[in-house]
């Protein structure tokens, strides 16, 4: 394994050492808003959703689920197991007893595993692309503006994606030619598959996963946002 695929891992394991503290407002920053959407996805309504949310840092910091994370595992589909195992648990604590042993809770009636699964995906799509744009504006803010505008890439991983902007728009917003626009998003396209890289490297462990993970972001990105992803 590369040592350009052991960043990840040395991060986490850092939840359990000396430098917790940092270690833990990092994990939380990073994850915070997909492990919320997870939960709202499986517990309704939404104030029982919160309630799950509050209390599911304190279940992941006493348990030391994260940083004993199965290293062999990819990160998305661990974590995603973890939301979902504790949904199941929480349900179980906090539902009356005739229905804590009716599974049909965790996901609409009729609801296929297919589409739970693709929701899945979607989810994660959104947390790469939103962490990867972060990246992308420490660096090239205009770029990753243009980028958000042109394609209607919402703010944060839980909002509904805006309006699409058009470029004579984008080059009144960035005071340039719309010409110029053009160079900006092509640039700002390229840089932002290197950030979407960077962030997947976080949760693998070795190229093939890596290679797949690409793979499933950008199919999801040519469907939502066609010629981002190119």
């Amino acid at each position: 394994m590369s040592a350009s695929l052991r960043t990840r891992w040395s991060k986490l394991e850092g939840l359990h050492g000396g430098a917790a503290q940092d270690a833990w407002r990092w994990f939380i920053e990073r994850y915070r808003t997909y492990i919320r959407v997870g939960l709202e996805r499986m517990i309704q309504p939404r104030q029982r959703a919160e309630e799950a949310t509050e209390e599911i840092w304190s279940y992941l910091f006493e348990s030391s689920v994260i940083e004993n994370a199965d290293r062999n595992r990819r990160f998305r589909t661990y974590l995603a197991g973890t939301i979902r195992n504790f949904a199941h648990a929480w349900m179980r604590r906090n539902s009356p007893a005739e229905v804590r042993h009716d599974r049909d809770w965790l996901a609409s009636p009729g609801d296929p595993a297919e589409a739970f699964e693709a929701r899945d995906l979607q989810l994660w799509k959104s947390q790469v692309v939103h962490l990867a744009l972060d990246q992308l504006a420490q660096r090239h803010p205009d770029q990753a503006n243009a980028v958000r505008w042109f394609y209607g890439l919402p703010d944060t991983p839980d909002l509904e994606s805006p309006t699409l902007q058009p470029a004579t728009e984008i080059a009144t917003r960035l005071g340039v030619q719309v010409n110029a626009v053009h160079q900006v998003l092509f640039r700002g396209r390229k840089r932002l598959r290197t950030c979407i890289e960077n962030e997947l490297r976080e949760t693998v462990t070795n190229r093939d996963d890596l290679d797949e993970e690409l793979r499933i972001v950008y199919e999801a990105l040519e469907r939502e946002h066609p010629g981002l992803d190119g």
